[in-house]
């Protein structure tokens, strides 16, 4: 479908979607809501035809391949969870964790250290990370709140920046941007590095989650959250609404013969795959770079996803701690532990069609105009791209929308190659937090459903540590498009910057509740 420019009304759907979700609570009804919305305009105000044009809509994107597969492998994922859940593997893991891990920090330091360690792609490591680090966050106390944010918080930033299915999308989107601008004295890969010191929403998350995980020194809802946990033992708040409790949708795991095999050789079967994946529809490249800008996510992580759950099946079978008839049935709880991610999926991919199709993006582009000077220049495309995705819930789509508009943007201001470039990093920056915000994001809610936290809260109490981050990321990009000042100095000015934020904020919030509490 064409995009058509529909002006002020292109705002209207993505604002339907998110005012819903904080106010009922609800993700799946109001992300329809949001859909729903686009689809009466489009039709002219037509409610019926607007009910036929939202599932046409839907179906649209359950049927593209790279949706497809994505979604199979997201049921399959659910499987290869649901047969490491009942084989024991992730109470034997635990076990053996808490063997070695002794405090509240290790915890947090260690769910940080693996979901950097896991992020060959960003829903792998909101699957794997909180597999492995849910229940003994229950053990010791850290908040579903908390841990939902390490999730996410590593996820998304991780992939960005690490060898990842990302680094291959954004080869291909800056690709776009060089072939539109005209730039032919640069390669793709060239400019791609070029990119990385200059995202630096991915770098600060990053750091910032470490320091917090190792001082604790919460602020804002955040600190209530831990609090809570602390005091009480309670991992979610009374009255939340967990997205995901493994152990009510799948049983108790049979604890007969446990072990740390059931849980690794799964996991290690879908990294393994999933490597092996990204080479084999790569491997027209003739470097490691090449290889991942020719290579197809979509398949490789579906294979790593079937690699996971036929090897929970293999295993059930092999070690007789189920029959075919258990395992079966195992097979099919994993689908269902997984149709309401699914679904999610499916209504935010829908949502950003219909606002791709209205123009919002266009909209709010032709807003600002083309003749900026360049000190304005890293602000807009930051602003631009935090919108966008806060709206649409999707990185990838704001980096579809925004990288081929901000290279030529760059380029026809500066004339440099390697500026302009360099600026499809803080359109990732960008995305990156708008996505992290956006309570309709796929990996938002993927850090929910894997942490068993409520959705909103998660939402909620990550927001505030997102936007200290993003503070101190306009600020450096408001001296870098005043002064040029070079990522060397920037990057490490930005991290002084957090820590005392961190510092300030924490002392401040915490005399707060002393007051209210006198």
């Amino acid at each position: 479908m064409e995009s058509v420019g529909y002006g002020l009304w292109a705002v209207l759907p993505p604002l339907v979607a998110i005012i819903l979700c904080f106010r009922t609570k609800m993700v799946l009804p109001s992300l329809f809501a949001g859909l729903f919305t686009g689809a009466v305009i489009v039709s002219h105000g037509n409610v019926l035809a607007g009910i036929g044009y939202s599932l046409e809509t839907i179906v649209d994107n359950v049927v593209d391949p790279w949706n497809a597969r994505l979604l199979l492998f997201t049921f399959f994922m659910g499987v290869g969870i649901s047969f490491i859940w009942r084989l024991g593997g992730s109470f034997a893991l635990a076990d053996q964790a808490k063997k070695r891990i002794k405090t509240r920090r290790s915890v947090c330091l260690g769910t940080w250290l693996l979901g950097m360690g896991t992020s060959i792609n960003d829903c792998l490591v909101a699957a794997v990370d909180g597999n492995v680090f849910r229940d003994i966050c229950k053990e010791y106390r850290v908040s579903s709140e908390k841990f939902s944010y390490v999730l996410d918080s590593t996820a998304a930033p991780a992939a960005a920046l690490f060898i990842s299915d990302w680094v291959a999308y954004q080869i291909g989107m800056i690709q776009q941007g060089l072939d539109i601008a005209g730039i032919t004295t640069i390669k793709p890969v060239e400019a791609y590095v070029k990119t990385i010191p200059f995202n630096l929403y991915s770098i600060f998350t990053l750091f910032f989650v470490g320091v917090l995980m190792y001082t604790g020194k919460d602020y804002g809802p955040m600190l209530k959250a831990e609090m809570r946990a602390i005091s009480t033992g309670k991992f979610n708040r009374d009255g939340a609404v967990p997205m995901l409790d493994v152990g009510s949708e799948l049983g108790e795991p049979i604890k007969t013969n446990p072990m740390v095999i059931t849980f690794v050789l799964p996991l290690l079967a879908a990294f393994v795959v999933i490597l092996a994946g990204l080479y084999w529809t790569g491997r027209s490249g003739t470097s490691l770079m090449g290889v991942l800008e020719n290579s197809d996510a979509s398949i490789a992580l579906l294979w790593g996803a079937f690699a996971m759950a036929a090897t929970g099946v293999t295993l059930a079978l092999m070690t007789r701690i189920m029959d075919f008839k258990d395992a079966m049935d195992t097979f099919v709880d994993g689908f269902k532990l997984m149709v309401l991610t699914a679904s999610i999926l499916v209504m935010a991919w829908s949502l950003g069609a219909i606002t791709k199709e209205m123009g919002l993006a266009q909209f709010i582009i032709e807003k600002i105009g083309t003749d900026l000077p360049f000190v304005m220049l890293p602000v807009i495309i930051f602003l631009l791209s935090i919108l966008i995705a806060f709206a649409t819930g999707t990185s990838w789509g704001t980096m579809a929308i925004m990288t081929p508009l901000a290279i030529p943007l760059a380029y026809n201001i500066t004339g440099d190659p390697s500026t302009s470039s360099a600026i499809a990093g803080v359109v990732l920056s960008g995305a990156i937090f708008g996505d992290h915000c956006s309570p309709i994001s796929d990996t938002t809610v993927m850090s929910s459903i894997f942490s068993g936290a409520d959705h909103i809260d998660h939402v909620a109490t990550q927001l505030p540590y997102a936007i200290t981050v993003a503070v101190v990321v306009l600020s450096m990009y408001i001296l870098y498009g005043a002064f040029r000042i070079s990522p060397a100095i920037l990057i490490p000015m930005g991290m002084v910057l957090l820590l005392l934020l961190q510092k300030l904020l924490h002392v401040g919030y915490l005399r707060g509740l002393k007051v209210s509490e006198s």
